[in-house]
């Protein structure tokens, strides 16, 4: 199969398939030939397959008198043609899988599924521009004769396109997404954007500015997407309140933000939940550092390290994206993580250095 894969690209960039009938029978039926069809045997293959309403190049039976699989050959560069007559042939007769194909690129589609023809298109395979084993595994997921017979081969398509129309639903809705955290302010976007600023400028950004800033992003909201609903507005000024600019205002959204914990009695604030849990964890290393092995050990993930030794530790997998924080000599703790993920973190602190919640340690991170 490889080497008529290769031998087929070879050809393809040579122009050799001047039409149909050369991509039919060049690479089409050398290919169903590879993946297990006895292109001589009528009952498993069909050219020119008749249809009340026209017919079709291909009809592949895998079990029984009905079609399993419809491929429609068009000349090289025109594949893009002929979708919406595949379609009509493939739902009247039932057809569950359907390809289009000229020769370089193979469209599996689903006729079941939803929507346009786009929509239903499952996976598209340029055979040119895929390194050969990826189009062999292409073309044996859904053509392979043994698996057209056992149903596997539908039974993959129906998923992929499950998950491209997935796929789709979550593109659609990352305007609204980005709108939503412009909107809230949301507190790993303001850190995020502060150590950007910093990295560029050598500068920290008060984060009261930072939120300001977010929030003049809320009218650049794209057509399509969910508008946020309305800041409710503000009080009027009494006498001596500094009225200021409109950016006071905002930097409220960080000031509602702030956390107040209370550890052994004592009570700490901190401005933001990344510096109340630095805070939280370097005063329990201080009591007893021997047990933050144990504290990394607690905190571990399948992907993240959380607590390690070394910030790119934190993330082996992308360190290019760990931001951390050293709470105590030689030890860094994440902070890429949501107030839950914090809190769990302080939880775990609290049970490898035996504290009690909230009688030795009382706090509560924003929206955690």
């Amino acid at each position: 199969m490889l080497t008529l894969i290769e031998r087929i690209r070879e050809r393809l960039q040579q122009g050799a398939y001047s039409n149909e009938a050369a991509v039919s029978h060049g690479i089409v039926t050398p290919i169903l030939a590879a993946l297990g069809w006895d292109t001589a045997d009528p009952h498993q293959i069909v050219p020119e397959y008749s249809l009340q309403r026209g017919r079709v190049d291909f009809a592949l039976f895998g079990l029984g008198h009905r079609p399993s699989v419809f491929i429609e050959v068009k000349q090289v560069g025109r594949a893009v043609e002929g979708d919406r007559q595949l379609f009509e042939y493939a739902f009247h007769q039932g057809v569950p899988l359907c390809v289009l194909t000229d020769g370089r690129e193979w469209s599996f589609y689903l006729p079941s599924g939803q929507g346009s023809y786009e929509d239903r298109r499952v996976y598209r395979l340029q055979l040119d521009d895929r390194a050969p084993a990826e189009c062999e595994r292409i073309l044996t997921r859904y053509l392979a004769r043994d698996r057209v017979r056992d149903q596997s081969a539908f039974e993959d398509a129906q998923r992929d396109y499950r998950d491209a129309a997935g796929q789709r639903e979550a593109i659609a809705n990352l305007p609204r997404a980005w709108q939503e955290l412009v909107a809230e302010s949301h507190e790993l976007l303001i850190e995020i954007v502060s150590d950007k600023a910093e990295a560029l400028s050598g500068y920290q950004p008060a984060l009261g500015e930072v939120a300001a800033f977010l929030q003049t992003l809320r009218s650049s909201r794209p057509a399509n997407a969910v508008a946020p609903p309305p800041t409710p507005p503000s009080p009027p000024a009494s006498s001596g309140q500094n009225v200021g600019s409109a950016k006071t205002a905002d930097a409220t959204l960080v000031t509602d933000r702030s956390v107040t914990f209370t550890l052994f009695g004592r009570e700490h604030h901190c401005l933001t939940a990344k510096d109340a849990l630095v805070e939280i964890l370097g005063k329990l290393a201080a009591r007893d550092p021997e047990k933050l092995p144990a504290l990394a050990e607690a905190v571990r993930t399948p992907k993240l390290n959380v607590i390690a030794r070394m910030p790119s530790d934190i993330n082996p997998g992308r360190p290019d994206l760990a931001r951390a924080a050293e709470f105590a000599p030689g030890w860094f703790v994440g902070l890429n993580i949501s107030n839950r993920q914090k809190m769990t973190i302080i939880r775990s602190a609290c049970a490898v250095f035996e504290l009690a919640l909230p009688a030795d340690l009382d706090v509560n991170l924003p929206n955690s």
